[in-house]
């Protein structure tokens, strides 16, 4: 038989557990500048626990939707699924900009098929509408300032427009 006490407290140190990883986790998907900036309060240069703890109670505290001082499987289900859909509206947002050519909020597919690549003009260097490998690179090179791979995150001149997360 199941032992409830138990299970919320298995439940419990498997999240502090999750969240105490949550800074590697995050710099492994290359983002730790930005968490260890937000972390970083005092602006010292380095994260105490208190600020660890701060920064994973600011990201998760709201997820105890029953205040009964526990995150359930549903709860964390949930929160995860809001903060997707927060995303999800912000990557809309961007594709929308680059995509939606009448301005009504929606991509039709016509205009996908249609968009016309503000860069490839410019980098069509030798003018005959199409552009070779090299062509995209040296106009890539030129875009980025020579700093190919600096994680240059959607929206850029070589993008489709469709940067999944």
């Amino acid at each position: 038989m199941v032992n409830p006490a138990r299970s919320k407290k298995m439940i419990t140190a498997m999240l502090v557990l999750a969240t105490s990883l949550l800074p590697v986790t995050v710099q492994a998907r290359g983002m730790g500048a930005d968490y260890f900036k937000n972390t970083d309060t005092n602006n010292d240069g380095a994260l105490t626990k208190e600020e660890m703890a701060a920064s994973r109670m600011q990201r998760l505290g709201s997820a105890d939707t029953d205040k009964d001082g526990f995150i359930s499987a549903a709860e964390l289900t949930e929160h995860h699924a809001a903060m997707m859909r927060a995303r999800q509206d912000k990557h809309f947002s961007g594709f929308a900009g680059r995509f939606d050519a009448n301005k009504d909020g929606k991509v039709a597919l016509d205009e996908i098929k249609t968009f016309d690549p503000p860069y490839f003009k410019d980098a069509d260097t030798n003018g005959d509408g199409k552009l070779t490998q090299d062509e995209m690179k040296a106009a890539k090179e030129k875009h980025h300032g020579g700093m190919m791979g600096d994680g240059h995150k959607g929206g850029g001149m070589m993008d489709d427009g469709d940067k999944s997360e």
